[in-house]
């Protein structure tokens, strides 16, 4: 059965009969019926697939819309993005748009809903537990902001055997105090892993190419904690960033193979979330 409809068939069961023993096994095969019954979801809730083609589009980076307005007649393109709120991000002006309808709005997002292929991607409330969905309430900034952090891990193997003080103190100083703390906390531990050396003069780098190359790599850790969660998951992890970021991110997360150096990269990006949360960053 395919997986959207195990999750839809699982929530209207917990919905509709949830003290059952699930009577509707007599008209699955026994792999549907086990698929429903091992589902692991408790929401009851039909609102999030009913309006999902409204809804869902909110958390969707301007970027992956700006990709599809071409699909509409020009003279249309500021009236769609008008529809969802992004004609400033957008750069587009409304001075040549019609008064958008309710009809006409409801038109866009629907047709912008297809276009993104939404309606095979299950919407954030019927995925399976797992520590990594509230990056789902996360904004786009929070999440780059958070891949800057896990960078310092590469900047932390870096500068270990670095004795030239002016170098430190050109990096450190181009730190904020928390990133300086968490940088710290990265010295002070051993690292359980080994990434290809970024073969950089820490003493030479301009502030920016470096702060650039440790993103990359943050970028990286970011994505292969993410093997083996619900593809959903990161579908909607990968459309609340850029375009650019979201499509290195799906690439990288299905480069990830080994389920150790998997769990190690969780648990560093999960004390960050954990870290940037509480310090309110």
């Amino acid at each position: 059965m395919d997986p959207r409809a195990v999750a839809i068939l699982r929530v209207l069961i917990n919905r509709y009969d949830p003290k059952s023993n699930i009577p509707l096994a007599q008209f699955l095969s026994k792999e549907e019926f086990k698929q429903i019954k091992d589902y692991s979801i408790t929401s009851s809730n039909l609102h999030p697939i009913l309006q999902q083609p409204h809804s869902s589009l909110s958390s969707i980076h301007y970027s992956w819309i700006e990709s599809l307005l071409s699909h509409f007649p020009e003279v249309l393109q500021p009236s769609v993005s008008a529809a969802i709120g992004l004609s400033n991000k957008l750069d587009k002006t409304l001075e040549n748009a019609s008064p958008i309808s309710p009809l006409a709005k409801s038109f866009f997002l629907t047709e912008l809903y297809r276009l993104l292929d939404m309606g095979s991607h299950l919407p954030i409330e019927y995925l399976p537990p797992s520590p990594l969905t509230r990056l789902t309430e996360w904004k786009k900034s929070d999440i780059v902001h958070l891949i800057d952090y896990l960078g310092l891990h590469d900047l932390a193997s870096e500068i270990r055997p670095i004795v030239n003080s002016n170098a430190l103190k050109k990096i450190y100083t181009s730190l904020t105090p928390k990133q300086f703390h968490h940088l710290k906390t990265c010295l002070h531990k051993k690292e359980q892993l080994t990434f290809p050396p970024l073969k950089i003069d820490l003493s030479t780098i301009e502030i920016k190419e470096l702060k650039q190359l440790l993103h990359k790599r943050g970028l990286v850790r970011f994505s292969r904690s993410f093997s083996g969660e619900h593809p959903d998951l990161i579908w909607h992890i990968a459309h609340i960033l850029d375009i650019g970021r979201g499509k290195i991110f799906v690439k990288e997360v299905a480069l990830s193979k080994d389920k150790k150096v998997t769990h190690i990269l969780q648990q560093q990006l999960i004390y960050l979330m954990n870290f940037l949360h509480t310090n309110n960053l």
